[in-house]
């Protein structure tokens, strides 16, 4: 590892709908929105003040159960929260509601102001988002739809809630909270007295291909309906969901933004990008399922979301689903680095590895003399000699050549050398063999380490990189003078990781004294050579003036080359110049935090903990959908440079929340890394646990 010397500068203090889901569903008209009007997104950047009702009915006293409700309301609950902003407390979940709890919730018939979701909402500053997930059964006499409570009779169409009840009631929750503001209904559940389950009816009477009357349309309310006409809607077995659910929320996640899906991969999903996967997913995995039509209505609306992580239920089922779609682009390209290129990144879900490492292996055997010959013709002539043996396979007709210019057998065969590389070879050291993975310096087990560099590098002496492995594996140990003399030798023979940890060392006065100045030429002649780490180091010791010169339009042109060369944690360095303006940097707050979600994003922990931060103390519309909790708990998992990112939020101007710190606390509480109380502080024992569970779960 190239060691990077973490400093906390001060950051710059800048700082929907109804759901109605089930086993079959009322239709609903489509409504075409005005040419003229734009897609919606500040409705949504801001959901403090949003009231959703979240029902889930899966037990019934009089007729059979919704399997999957309770899962479909849990599901909803995350996404409502986790994503889209909405606070626990304005969640209103009800499982197995009755009657009485329908008419609390929503208002009654005579008396539709009486409920709590209408007494909830704040005129112009909340979006409504309700969810049902139960039984929907028809009035065969009236044919009018009703929501079938806990206790309802489904024979009796008047002991449940009425759809045109509710779309009435809540066009004047529309009317309090005003134009600006969304009301979206998404129903998904049928009325035609079918549970879904082939053959099954909750009627007493049969009345097959019932179409009940569709509810009057209200102004402003967006309707997405599972299904139409007197068709039945269908589960997702796999997700354990409702169909028309589970499509939604891998639909928001991204999926119907991604260009397979006629999106147009831009990182939002346009209502239209989404009414669109909809119809498409809906359908064809009904049609799969059971062989049934199943095709949702949706009104059409000026709304954009953003696409966010999956929440927990569906993530699996994205996963899976992007990783057949990178399987497909693999085989239309149908190159070997197409195949490496899924097999790199692939993830948890790699359903086609076997396959992949098929047509690699074939393509390998069949252009392994061509790539040699390209490998030989590229280093050969440029008498590189070690690297073209690095690049050795099965196939190898230079080695006998390359090993006779370089006066001896290849080194990298030797087990020395093969001991050292496995014990403390950096994993971001350009020297490093292309088939050795590295090793993280806090993961160095420095005795068994400095044994075999030891004797590997005094064999080999011309090979730069055993030197700075063993200058690591001294310096792991706490050997500093030792590590200054084998980081000095390798940085003597050119290896810029070298550079940049002896240059760490003589700016901390380690083994060596004390010199600012020559480790920031030390960090400038390896960054000048490539290494974007210690470009970054020079960069913050002229931000800081650390025993040099101060001068931060300098060290703000380094972090810019520091990001163009892929240093992740230099890109959290130029969020303070969005607030400010300075040097040359557009005055644009929403541009510079979005640089702190893209450093979250290739994981860098610092960002995260930032981020988490400034959600709690007032910028959560500049992070829609992410919770301060989830970042913290991700920062950890990036290993002890995240534990002291998380524990330096303490000390900082803007704290984290008590709750979100509880949150975190619990989490952990569960892993069993922590014994202490849940007093949302960062107490002794609280801190000691960060850093245990912390390295427990660094990610290798």
């Amino acid at each position: 590892m190239t060691k990077a010397v973490v400093v906390w500068g001060r950051v710059a203090r800048i700082g929907l709908a109804l759901l109605v889901q089930a086993a079959c569903l009322a239709p609903v008209a489509a409504r075409a929105v005005p040419e003229a009007q734009a897609p919606d997104t500040a409705a949504f950047a801001d959901n403090a003040d949003s009231v959703a009702v979240v029902i889930g009915n899966s037990r019934y006293k009089q007729t059979v159960p919704v399997d999957y409700a309770h899962h479909d309301a849990e599901a909803m609950r995350s996404y409502l929260v986790q994503r889209l902003g909405y606070r626990d407390a304005n969640v209103f979940v009800l499982k197995d509601a009755t009657l009485n709890e329908f008419n609390q919730v929503f208002g009654t018939e005579r008396n539709p102001q009486s409920g709590r979701l209408w007494r909830s909402v704040r005129q112009g500053r909340s979006n409504v988002f309700v969810y049902y997930s139960g039984h929907g059964v028809p009035d065969l006499a009236s044919r009018q739809p009703f929501l079938l409570p806990e206790d309802g009779n489904p024979n009796q169409g008047e002991s449940g809630y009425a759809l045109e009840t509710l779309y009435r009631n809540l066009d004047l929750v529309k009317r309090k909270i005003g134009s600006e503001r969304q009301l979206v209904v998404m129903v998904d559940a049928c009325f035609t007295g079918e549970t879904g389950r082939k053959g099954e009816s909750l009627l007493a009477v049969s009345a097959p291909g019932f179409a009940p009357a569709k509810p009057k349309a209200e102004s402003g309310i967006v309707r997405l309906v599972a299904t139409s006409g007197a068709t039945p809607a269908n589960w997702d077995e796999a997700n354990r969901l409702g169909l028309l659910t589970s499509r939604f929320l891998m639909g928001v996640s991204g999926l119907a933004d991604a260009r397979d899906q006629q999106g147009d991969g831009d990182g939002r999903v346009t209502w239209a990008e989404l009414k669109g996967y909809l119809r498409r997913e809906v359908e064809e995995a009904a049609r799969r399922a059971s062989g049934r039509e199943q095709v949702p209505e949706i009104d059409d609306a000026p709304i954009v979301l953003k696409a966010a992580l999956p929440v927990d239920a569906v993530a699996k089922g994205v996963a899976t689903v992007r990783d057949e779609a990178a399987w497909r682009r693999a085989e239309q390209r149908g190159t070997r680095e197409a195949f490496e290129s899924y097999v790199g990144t692939c993830g948890e879900v790699c359903a086609y590895r076997p396959q992949a490492m098929d047509r690699l292996l074939a393509g390998r055997q069949r252009d392994a003399a061509a790539v040699d010959q390209e490998n030989w013709a590229k280093y050969g002539t440029k008498r590189q000699y070690q690297a073209y043996l690095e690049t050795c396979t099965d196939t190898c007709a230079y080695r006998g050549l390359a090993e006779g210019y370089l006066g001896g057998s290849d080194p990298n065969g030797d087990p020395r050398v093969k001991t050292c590389d496995a014990l403390a070879a950096g994993t971001d050291d350009p020297d490093r063999p292309s088939g050795v993975a590295g090793v993280k310096y806090g993961r160095i087990e420095a005795a068994s380490a400095i044994e075999a560099c030891r004797g590997a590098s005094a064999a080999y002496p011309a090979l730069r990189r055993l030197a700075y492995q063993l200058g690591r594996a001294y310096d792991r140990a706490d050997r500093s003078k030792e590590a200054v003399t084998a980081y000095d030798r390798a940085a003597r023979a050119g290896s810029t990781a070298a550079m940049n940890n002896l240059a760490t060392l003589y700016e901390n006065g380690q083994g060596v004294k004390r010199s600012q100045v020559e480790a920031f030429r030390l960090y400038r002649q390896a960054g000048e050579a490539g290494n974007v780490v210690a470009l970054a180091n020079a960069a913050r010791m002229l931000e800081y003036g650390n025993g040099i010169p101060k001068n931060e339009a300098d060290a703000v042109a380094l972090y810019k080359r520091a990001v163009d060369g892929g240093d992740v944690a230099s890109i959290s360095k130029l969020v303070p110049h969005y607030a400010t303006g300075a040097y040359g940097f557009p005055k644009d707050l929403h541009q510079g935090f979005d640089l702190f979600r893209k450093a979250a994003e290739k994981g860098d922990p610092v960002a995260m903990a930032t981020m988490a931060t400034l959600i709690d103390n007032g910028f959560s519309r500049y992070f829609p959908g992410v919770s301060a909790a989830d970042l913290v708990l991700r920062a950890l998992k990036r290993g002890e440079i995240g534990a002291a990112s998380v524990s330096a939020t303490d000390t900082a101007a803007q704290k984290l929340k008590p709750e979100t710190i509880r949150t975190v606390q619990r989490a952990i509480k569960q892993a069993d890394f922590y014994p202490g109380a849940l007093d949302g502080r960062f107490n002794p024992v609280f801190v000691r646990a960060l850093d245990q569970y912390a390295k427990a779960n660094e990610a290798e």
